[in-house]
């Protein structure tokens, strides 16, 4: 899997994240400390998380290739994702989207410390 990250997107990643933080791109589906929805919610949401490189994130398994380096996601929410994905800015929201089309229109951004 891979994600390409537009320069307008990452600009907007750059005021939440820094060379002391990793970013994680988070299921919102009420598993971990950062997940704010549960499963039983009708929408699907991504999240972009920067936290401390040094935070404890057992749920975020997995590695995802960008362009901008390595990010960790929830090995299961594999199923909700494309192989080749793009985050862009589309009317000031971060959008990520697919082969398959828009995955989320709205990934909000997040800066936490764990």
């Amino acid at each position: 899997m891979k994600l390409t990250i537009t320069d307008s997107a990452q600009s907007k990643i750059n005021q939440v994240a820094d060379e002391d933080t990793r970013l994680l791109l988070s299921f919102d589906d009420g598993v971990g400390p950062f997940s704010k929805w549960g499963i039983c919610s009708l929408e699907t949401a991504f999240d972009v998380i920067a936290v401390d490189k040094d935070a404890l994130t057992p749920d975020y398994e997995k590695s995802l290739s960008t362009n901008h380096g390595e990010w960790a996601y929830k090995g299961y929410s594999k199923n909700y994702l494309d192989d080749d994905m793009k985050l862009d800015v589309v009317n000031n929201n971060l959008v990520l989207s697919g082969e398959s089309g828009i995955l989320d229109s709205a990934v909000t951004l997040k800066r936490v410390s764990a």
